[in-house]
């Protein structure tokens, strides 16, 4: 059998020996990194829905531009050209004045009469933009170059709430950066301490070892095993806790997102990350046995 081979089955029967001797400071410790993993990743579950709701509102904005009601047919010619020369329009639908009240009267029905004597609201165009990466740039872009021509009296597709959104997406971009190496931080601490234990009641037979020729990766083996199966356990418990946690919001919030943005499903968080939640856990706790593996070491070579 190759050594390499061996002395990691070696490393391993010591880890599990470990473990059962360490029992119940090996369970907090898994534990622990399952719930801190668990928030991170409830953070991330809300975090992908609203970006999904961010990106469906996205998708079915529209531009309305207002018409003054001085507005002559050579200037209503002059926007249609403009409207056909920009390739990234998908649609332009023209609203008259009493098909703008006509529609306003039936959103309002039940509201007390609504006979002014007069029609207040202008008439209108409302242009719809094809699916794009920078969709919300074109729409942007177009809005800033219809509204000084002449005849149009304002340019309406809610970029105030979208800026806000966006900028509020970055906040919580920001957030969850600032949540998770906080999290991997303090996990790294506790694993650390966790293994230093570990090392601690096992002193006097790795001193031992280290005597009769043992070398210091073979004894650090089965304490870096320990800390990656703890990461492991612990991200393998988080993702079940993530998974009744989607359940109970999806349960909670589905009618209320399919008003909101029709067609859109709560979403889980996309494999690629929960594969990369799997993989930081699993480093946090090899990086954490390290650590105290070779603070044990120096501490020895120091005597």
């Amino acid at each position: 059998m190759n050594s390499a081979v061996q002395t990691l089955l070696i490393g391993l029967r010591t880890t599990i020996s470990n473990i059962r001797a360490n029992k119940q400071t090996f369970l907090i410790s898994v534990m622990t990194i399952a719930i801190s993993v668990g928030i991170l990743g409830v953070f991330l579950i809300v975090f992908f829905n609203l970006n999904g709701l961010l990106a469906s509102w996205n998708q079915h904005v529209q531009v309305v531009v207002y018409l003054g009601d001085d507005i002559s047919p050579s200037q209503k010619s002059d926007l249609k050209d403009l409207f056909k020369a920009n390739a990234k329009i998908q649609s332009t639908e023209e609203v008259s004045k009493e098909r703008a009240w006509q529609e306003f009267k039936l959103q309002q029905r039940d509201s007390a009469d609504l006979d002014l004597g007069f029609n207040p609201l202008p008439a209108s165009y409302r242009i719809r933009f094809n699916t794009s990466e920078n969709r919300s740039l074109h729409i942007s872009e177009f809005a800033e170059q219809i509204r000084g021509e002449p005849g149009v009296e304002s340019v309406e597709y809610g970029e105030k709430w979208i800026v806000r959104f966006e900028k509020f997406m970055i906040v919580c971009r920001v957030f969850l950066l600032g949540v998770g190496v906080l999290l991997s931080l303090g996990l790294i601490l506790i694993v650390s301490n966790t293994i230093r234990l570990s090392i601690y009641s096992r002193q006097d037979e790795i001193e031992l070892m280290l005597l009769i020729g043992a070398t210091p990766r073979f004894v650090k083996i089965p304490f870096l095993l320990e800390g990656v199966l703890q990461g492991l356990s612990g991200s393998l418990l988080s993702l079940g806790l993530m998974g009744a946690i989607y359940i109970y919001l999806k349960n909670e919030f589905q009618p209320s997102l399919e008003s909101i943005a029709r067609g859109m499903d709560f979403q889980f968080i996309s494999q690629p990350f929960l594969w990369t939640l799997v993989g930081l856990s699993v480093l946090i706790g090899f990086v954490a046995s390290y650590i105290s593996t070779y603070q044990f070491m120096q501490a020895l070579n120091k005597r």
